[in-house]
């Protein structure tokens, strides 16, 4: 097991950490909150998307879905990012544009005449062109609109005409050049973009005759490389407790294999990354109303094409389920009852050593005493202990704000860019308005650790 200066394994209780990791108040920070710009006055951070190319990370915050827009900034390599916005045109002003609850960041993009280094998937709208669909704005400030299939375009012709705002729902994998998963709200469609295509490709719903969708608000969605070209779909229906799962061998084409579920709210948040120690491949990362459940995206994958529409754990592939864990207390978080751990997930490298850790959003947990200041819970699973093929956990560290106020939420979002050698950790509070930077978990390498750490 790996040693940590914090927490002890499998369990939270007993932490007696300095608060100095957590100050947000001293000079030379180790936590950086982000600046908000004056036009993102409505739920700043209830979304984050980020990517990196070689000058750095980008990082995309969002506002309220729907009523604000989004604002990039420029993190950069190291840990002086630039606290102030680089650009503020994410469906804020112009033509009309309804910013999405969950954008994606592409760092290889398919545009109307050539690929384009980095972008962001923002929502759906029109662009100044006219062109009208799924609305993606470039670092070097192009717009453009990807084609959406005709109910879409005519619930959005709907939405522009009688100033109904219509919300657009995204999903990606990590790889260089992404593939995007897109759904819309109120409207029975999931659709693919695969990697470098403005074409989209429709997915069934193998649970109807004619292959719609059910009209939801909740839809989440997810993509895992699982090879070069192949990638795992995951579409969560919380409401249902399931997670449908689709194989593209060829990044392109997907068929049913089956659907996940059996338990409240399972699907309602979805991440995917390499978790695993010494495995290159994505898991499938999922959270249903209280637990967190890490598959494993290549077993999942090896699921035969079938018209079984049953959601179930069960009858899976062996070593499907790595691992799964719950929401713990210490001395400073506390509430899991209401903490709503899982509201958001993400997987990253945070210590440069190979494998991702998960990261957990809890943003109704109580921090020192403060009602909803909300929390983030890190973790990582160490090598299988032979017991029935699954794997233990370690819980790593814990991260909130020493300047926490009631209703922050923190942990409503989260995002690792990646600056490098290792990622970051960002985190959306949305009830402050604050997006927040976390540069010195307790896990860091020293030679990972910069000035802001000492």
């Amino acid at each position: 097991m790996r040693s940590v200066a914090c927490l002890p394994v499998l369990g939270l209780l007993g932490l007696g950490c300095s608060w100095s990791r957590y100050d947000d108040v001293v000079g030379n920070s180790p936590i950086v909150l982000l600046n908000r710009p004056k036009q993102l006055n409505n739920g700043f951070g209830s979304s984050l998307a980020a990517a990196h190319v070689d000058d750095g990370a980008t990082l995309l915050v969002g506002g309220t879905p729907l009523s604000s827009g989004g604002a990039e900034f420029t993190l950069g390599n190291g840990d002086a990012p630039i606290i102030e916005a680089r650009d503020t045109g994410h469906c804020l002003g112009g033509p009309p544009c309804y910013f999405s609850s969950s954008p994606v960041a592409l760092t290889g993009a398919k545009g109307p005449a050539e690929v384009r280094d980095l972008c962001f998937v923002d929502g759906g709208g029109r662009v100044e062109s006219g062109d009208q669909g799924v609305v993606v704005r470039c670092t070097d400030d192009v717009e453009y609109a990807l084609p959406v299939p005709d109910a879409v375009s005519e619930l959005l012709d709907f939405s522009i005409s009688r100033q109904q705002p219509t919300l657009l729902r995204f999903g990606t994998d990590r790889a260089a050049n992404a593939a995007v998963l897109a759904t819309a709200d109120e409207e029975s469609a999931v659709w693919l973009y695969p990697s470098l295509s403005n074409q989209l490709v429709e997915v069934p719903n193998p649970a109807d005759a004619k292959g719609r969708w059910r009209k939801s608000h909740e839809r989440t969605l997810a993509l895992a490389r699982v090879g070069a070209e192949a990638r795992l779909l995951a579409v969560g229906e919380p409401d249902a407790g399931s997670v449908r799962l689709f194989y593209a061998e060829d990044g392109r084409t997907p068929s049913y294999v089956g659907c996940l579920g059996g338990s409240a709210s399972f699907g309602r948040a979805l991440a995917t990354g390499p978790v695993v120690p010494g495995d290159a491949e994505d898991e499938l990362v999922i959270s249903d109303a209280s637990r967190v459940f890490v598959f494993d995206a290549a077993k999942l994958a090896t699921l035969a094409p079938t018209s079984n529409t049953d959601c179930a754990l069960a009858a899976l592939p062996a070593g499907s389920l790595v691992t799964s864990f719950s929401c713990g207390s210490t001395k400073n978080i506390s509430d899991c009852a209401s903490s709503e751990f899982g509201a958001a997930l993400a997987v990253g490298d945070l210590d440069g050593d190979g494998d991702g850790e998960v990261v957990v959003g809890a943003p109704g947990m109580t921090v020192r005493h403060v009602e909803r200041a909300g929390a983030l819970l890190i973790y990582d699973v160490e090598p299988s202990s032979g017991n029935l093929g699954r794997q233990l956990y370690d819980v790593l560290d814990i991260a909130f704000l020493s300047s926490a106020e009631q209703d922050d939420r923190l942990g409503s979002s989260v995002a690792l860019p990646d600056l490098g050698d290792h990622q970051l950790l960002v985190a959306g509070a949305p009830g402050g308005g604050k997006a927040a930077l976390f540069y010195c978990p307790s896990f860091l390498p020293p030679e990972l650790a910069g000035g802001r750490c000492k």
